[in-house]
């Protein structure tokens, strides 16, 4: 037996107490009192030892109560115990291979590979095992039926004939999810058959960079050992990390006369990139170049100390309208060493304004403050053109081909457009009426397919204000914040009061409401059979200073944009995406085809709104067709999740075991765990052999025994020096 706090062992020398304290000599309590001793003898007083132990059960009792208290407070266990050992009944085997991109470098899949084989041939036919690898997922590679009844030889070779052509992903290291997992595949077994010795054997490089959050969420079982077996690669130690960091279109704050002169002519900068790197803490190299792939002239070199960490300016690319790759060197892994950069695409987006006129210089017109409030983003390029009715009324097939349309309804509107109008909403479009004074009701029903609508002016004695904002919905979203979440200053002159049915619920959506109660914005969805949604959005004041302040508010210009980000033309540039992550697909468009980096072409079906094959990284190019039947094409940057370029090496009992997974430290391989500290530096082996005595203490739980021993002792003492004290205590007589 040994201790995990063998000084607490002194306290054992508190039982000189009571043995002192039994042998402390006490005057007799019982006197009797007589009239005269004249007629008695004297005797001599006897001779006896002035300390006389009494009560020797009362003594042992207290003795043996404090000695179990000390052990008790030793925390004892028992070094020949083993936890699992399961007297000849087969064992219950989880094998996790690790198959994440940090697993590319060098030969670590052929290791990994060779050590599952050692793991599966040490199993007997009686042992039930089950084969997995993971990377962000867990898969099955051999369930418990395909490996029952099999030696260990046949096990391995049915594992090398199921990964024989596999290697590792590009994916991130899930560690927490693939042991979860693993835990709850032997906890299902467990409950159809009870198996004393359960373990998982895991083999991973286990880099730093690996998720085990879930393992903070999980109660891990006490039943089940982990066996950690760990890979690693001989070459030259550190690693370069390479990613691109967010920057503002004008990361220095400041702007050139030639850029700002591009800005007024409504082009865009070239995006001013920044890019991370971040050098191993135990690297050998210092150095290191950054280029664009193809553009040797890109080139440049710099300096950075292991384990540092440094943001740079990304060199310009020569052509930003071909996709790119950003490439480092000066490292002994090459895995990560590429960061894809998409080709600068501004989605194209046609806005066409319709009112009486087409003046765009006219400040009495909403085209005036729309105009300048569309500038080209890197992620949209939108144009605005105008036309009359007349114009329109000649020409509706622009109608039919505009994405966004805006029209200022009046007096003089045809009914006629009412009905191409209504019918670009239901392809998918969007239509945003500017409902003016003198706006007929029957022109918005064909619009809207409302029927029974009211329409008349609203009474404004002063002004009136906006209120009841719908901050739920994705126009007004980012309106929410408390700074921005303030409409009451934009006062409103003149406004239409619009009536709705009352069987209009279903798809009619207040986005704001005037203060006297009367709608202000009002969306009306619009579908068509093959369930593509379109929308008809109200305005039922002008945006023009004659009748409102809207257009003159900090909030007119995002609020358009907004409008653009309902109708699928958001200002937002696109976060970034690692392999794994899905790419959005266009939701009112057909045919699409997504061709992968390796150059397969993958047809969707209809509806598919994600594509989720993003397996490896590159650049992964969307084709479709709009509904004005014209070829669409996006290209979407896959990178390397940043967390796998974190390779330096933690030791498992350490990272683990923080979750109160029950480690087998012993189990790990010496050359393997040497290799662990010679990288990570974090474990010596006067602290792996203290935590594997920690484990050995924490699974056997002697103190718990110890304690319920000393409190029985405690119980039957108390009775007993009770007892003797009533039995001693009798009346004296005189």
């Amino acid at each position: 037996m040994s201790f995990l706090f063998p000084l607490y062992l002194l306290g054992a020398l508190a039982i000189s107490i009571p043995i002192l304290l039994h042998l402390r000599r006490r005057p007799p309590k019982d006197h009797v009192t007589f009239s005269s001793l004249m007629f008695l003898e004297k005797s001599p007083e006897r001779l006896t030892r002035r300390t006389k132990i009494e009560r020797w059960l009362l003594l042992a009792l207290r003795c043996i109560a404090l000695i179990l208290l000390a052990l008790m407070f030793g925390r004892p266990f028992l070094k020949s115990v083993e936890s699992n050992s399961g007297d000849g009944e087969g064992a219950r085997l989880v094998v996790l291979i690790d198959g994440s991109a940090s697993m590319r470098r060098e030969d670590l899949w052929t290791q990994a590979m060779a050590k599952a084989r050692e793991a599966l041939e040490a199993t007997g036919p009686t042992d039930e095992v089950v084969v997995g690898r993971f990377d962000d997922k867990l898969a099955i590679v051999r369930p418990f039926e395909a490996m029952a009844n099999l030696p260990g030889s046949a096990r391995a070779t049915s594992l090398e004939e199921a990964l024989a052509d596999s290697e590792p992903s590009w994916k991130a290291t899930n560690l927490g999810a693939a042991l979860t997992n693993a835990a709850d595949l032997l906890g299902d077994a467990a409950s159809q058959r009870e198996v004393k010795n359960q373990k998982i054997v895991i083999i991973s490089d286990f880099q730093e960079g690996a998720d085990r959050d879930s393992l903070n969420r999980y109660a891990w079982p006490e039943s089940i050992v982990v066996h950690p077996k760990i890979v690693g690669t001989e070459k030259q130690p550190g690693n370069l990390a390479l990613h691109l960091v967010a920057v503002s279109a004008d990361a220095d704050g400041q702007s050139s006369a030639k850029d700002q002169a591009t800005d007024s002519q409504g082009g865009i900068q070239p995006p001013r990139r920044r890019a991370r790197v971040t050098n191993g803490r135990d690297s050998e190299s210092e150095t290191f170049s950054l280029s664009w792939q193809g553009e040797p002239e890109s080139k440049i070199s710099s300096f950075l100390p292991a384990g540092a960490s440094r943001v740079l300016a990304v060199p310009p690319r020569s052509d930003e309208s071909v996709d790119g790759v950003l490439e480092i060197t000066g490292d002994a892994h090459a895995f990560d060493n590429q960061v894809y950069v998409a080709r600068a695409q501004p989605l194209p987006v046609g806005i066409l304004y319709l009112g009486k006129d087409g003046k765009a210089d006219d400040v009495g017109s909403p085209l005036f403050y729309l105009s300048r409030a569309m500038h080209r983003t890197p992620v949209i390029d939108p144009s605005v053109s105008a036309m009359s009715f007349d114009e329109a009324g000649a020409q509706l097939e622009k109608i039919a081909q505009a994405q966004v349309v805006v029209v200022r309804t009046d007096g003089q509107t045809p009914v006629e457009l009412a009905k191409p109008l209504a019918e670009r909403a239901q392809q998918g479009g969007l239509v945003i009426g500017i409902v003016n004074e003198g706006t007929e009701s029957p022109f918005l029903e064909q619009l809207t397919g409302l029927s029974g609508l009211e329409l008349k002016e609203g009474e404004v004695k002063d002004y009136v204000m906006l209120s009841e904002v719908d901050f739920e919905h994705p126009v007004l979203a980012p309106f929410a914040q408390a700074k921005i979440r303030d409409f009451t200053k934009i006062h409103t002159w003149k406004y239409r009061q619009l009536t709705l049915p009352d069987t209009a619920a279903d798809n009619v959506r207040v986005l704001a409401r005037f203060d006297t109660g009367a709608p202000a914005w009002i969306e009306i969805a619009q579908n068509n059979d093959s369930g593509i949604a379109g929308r008809v959005i109200l305005f039922l004041s002008g945006w023009e200073p004659r009748e409102s302040q809207l257009a003159l508010s900090s909030k007119f210009i995002p609020l358009v944009y907004g409008l653009l980000g309902q109708a699928g033309f958001s200002a937002v540039a696109e976060p970034t995406r690692y392999v794994g992550d899905a790419i959005p697909l266009p939701n009112a468009e057909t045919e699409v085809v997504v061709t992968t980096p390796g150059g397969a072409v993958v047809p969707l079906d209809e509806g598919t709104e994600t594509f989720l094959a993003t397996d490896v990284p590159g650049f992964y190019t969307v084709t479709s067709t709009d509904a004005l039947g014209q070829a669409q094409s996006r290209v979407h940057a896959i990178n390397l999740p940043p967390d796998e370029s974190r390779v330096e090496t933690i030791d498992p009992a350490v990272a683990l075991g923080e979750f109160g997974v029950l480690v087998d430290a012993v189990g790990v391989d010496s050359a393997s765990l040497a290799n662990a500290e010679s990288e990570a530096g974090q474990l010596t082996e006067s602290q792996r052999r203290r935590i594997e005595i920690e484990e050995k203490e924490g699974n056997q739980k002697l103190w718990k025994w110890l304690l319920v021993a000393a409190l029985g002792i405690l119980v039957i003492e108390t009775w007993l020096a009770g007892r003797r004290t009533s039995q001693s205590v009798e009346p004296a007589e005189a």
